[in-house]
């Protein structure tokens, strides 16, 4: 506490001392009651720039509760309450920017050739109500505070969806936020519905992009096999215990997509007359988006910019997620690569000899149960598992017939059950 009251005291006796009479000016210091024109001002007013201030020019019992934004973006532009944009152009963005992201769910089934499923539809479902609900309510019911409005009032569409991009992509910037407490405590609990479902949207398609992939991989390895018209060399079983180095491509492709994206961003904000920002400015400002970690100093302050950083966080986040997932596996490969030396291949022949039980001969199973393990396709357990409801279909000279698998995967339902 008493170095709290040091630390102000300090403060208001010296910071006026040592800055010239025209930055107090510019930068609005109050020294107890004093300015530095020579006017005085009440003796308790507050020891802040007055220019970081949001306007209190706001209507009766609507200035905002909770307390207000302390700090000022790069440079404030004013909002209008109304958007320039026509009407019928506002709700053409805001539909291709919700129907975008809602209909994943519902696309991903028809790519993957695959039957929709329940889960599939509930997620869809919920991705309509989250993004049309959150769409009304925050542009006619909550009522938002900017350094950008004049007043605490609801948001147009355009900030709407700049403001929703916020919220999925967890960039939050905090130059629009909630005025009313009970706004507050609404986009509190609407952004963790938010991030639950964008969190089973962005696994779906996570899966997907990895299925992908490697059927890619798979089709241009075959292509190059016909081309050199060579026969598919035979497998060892060193090609099956030892790790394969671990490709680059992946990365490389990743990180091109991105760096195509982070330069689009980085054009638009330099070059754009009325952002005011630098190409370094710009590039400081993708990052701090891109990433999500929105520091909220530079920011979009037009309503083309808005636009533009609704549809470009979404795609640049996720892009740098598939970078930075993409870096990981290679990094967890390259130490299995890297891993495996001469010694390593003493420690499988010693699972191999576990496995058979110190027998000299290892038979067709065993082989096959051994190359799963060592190419961590299955655990122990799993082979514990598959061995415990094989030996349940009584086996006889070490086979079953197809009837009793058959009925294994339909077992008659016991009579306690009834």
């Amino acid at each position: 506490m008493k170095t709290a009251v040091l630390v102000i005291f300090v403060t208001a006796t010296l910071v006026p001392e040592f800055v010239t009479a025209e930055t107090q000016a510019n930068l609005g210091f109050l020294k107890h009651g004093s300015h530095a024109d020579g006017s005085e001002d009440d003796a308790t007013a507050p020891l802040i720039p007055r220019g970081i201030l949001i306007t209190e020019s706001v209507q009766d019992g609507q200035s905002p509760e909770g307390g207000v934004m302390p700090v000022v973006p790069q440079h404030t532009v004013e909002w209008k309450d109304e958007s320039e944009l026509p009407p019928l152009f506002q709700y053409l963005l805001a539909g291709i920017w919700i129907l975008m992201l809602a209909s994943i769910p519902f696309i991903m089934p028809i790519v993957d050739h695959k039957p929709v499923t329940k889960t599939q539809i509930t997620v869809g479902s919920l991705m309509l109500l989250v993004l049309f609900g959150g769409f009304y309510l925050f542009t006619n019911i909550i009522l938002f505070q900017s350094v950008h409005f004049k007043t605490v009032r609801p948001l147009t569409v355009v900030e709407c969806i700049y403001f929703m991009s916020q919220v999925i992509t967890t960039v939050g910037y905090g130059d629009v936020t909630p005025a009313k407490i009970r706004g507050q405590v609404f986009v509190g609990l609407y952004v963790l519905g938010a991030l639950f479902i964008i969190a089973m949207l962005i696994s779906d398609m996570t899966n997907h992009m990895v299925v992908m992939a490697k059927e890619y991989r798979e089709k241009l390895a075959a292509e190059k096999a016909k081309n050199e018209g060579s026969a598919r060399r035979k497998q060892t079983v060193s090609d099956l215990v030892e790790p394969e180095k671990p490709s680059t491509q992946p990365l490389l492709v990743a990180l091109a997509v991105f760096a195509v994206l982070d330069l689009c961003w980085i054009l638009f904000f330099s070059l754009h007359p009325a952002e005011g920002k630098t190409v370094f400015q710009a590039v400081y400002m993708s990052v701090i988006t891109l990433s999500t970690v929105g520091f909220g100093y530079f920011t979009p302050v037009t309503e083309p910019g808005m636009v533009f950083g609704a549809f470009w966080m979404i795609f640049g986040s996720g892009a740098l997620v598939n970078v930075i997932s993409n870096f990981t596996e290679l990094m967890v490969k390259m130490n299995e690569w890297e891993r495996f030396k001469p010694e390593s291949k003493a420690a499988v022949m010693d699972s191999l000899k576990e496995l058979v039980q110190g027998k000299d001969k290892v038979t067709e199973m065993q082989f096959l149960q051994f190359t799963l393990l060592q190419m961590k396709c299955v655990s122990q357990k799993d082979l514990a598992n598959i061995q415990e409801a094989f030996q349940a279909l009584s086996p006889k000279s070490g086979a079953v017939s197809l009837k009793a698998i058959e009925e294994g995967l339909n077992p008659a339902p016991s009579s306690d059950a009834k």
